[in-house]
């Protein structure tokens, strides 16, 4: 018996410190992602609070297009993109998990920093 598609990939954890990382090895790609990362997330909140609810449809837009801008300008892999989340090679969902996860591993980072300097 084959072994199923899902047994013969990697963990989510191979896939962020591997592929994904590889695939963001520039640091303009990734401020570009943290960028839309960030834009994404304020505009979900501000969707709820305080401009019209239906502003939430530009999401994927806002959220997407800076990190597709980066893979191209900066990383030279204008094939790869987000093109590469509907190739089956990882869940879907695991790349939006990924820029998250940098994301706020980003902020951790600048918190650390700013508690050193402060010592």
């Amino acid at each position: 018996m084959a072994p199923s598609p899902r047994s013969t990939r990697s963990s989510f954890m191979d896939f962020y410190h591997g592929a994904y990382a590889d695939d963001h090895a520039t640091w303009p790609n990734r401020a570009l992602h943290l960028f839309g990362t960030f834009s994404g997330l304020a505009l979900i909140i501000a969707s709820i609070t305080v401009i019209p609810v239906y502003c939430v449809l530009a999401f994927p837009i806002v959220h997407a297009v800076p990190g597709l801008i980066g893979h191209r300008l900066f990383e030279r892999n204008a094939a790869l993109g987000d093109v590469r989340v509907f190739s089956g090679t990882h869940p879907s969902w695991w790349f939006m998990v990924a820029n998250h996860l940098r994301a706020g591993e980003a902020l951790l980072n600048l918190v650390r920093g700013r508690r050193r300097k402060n010592r």
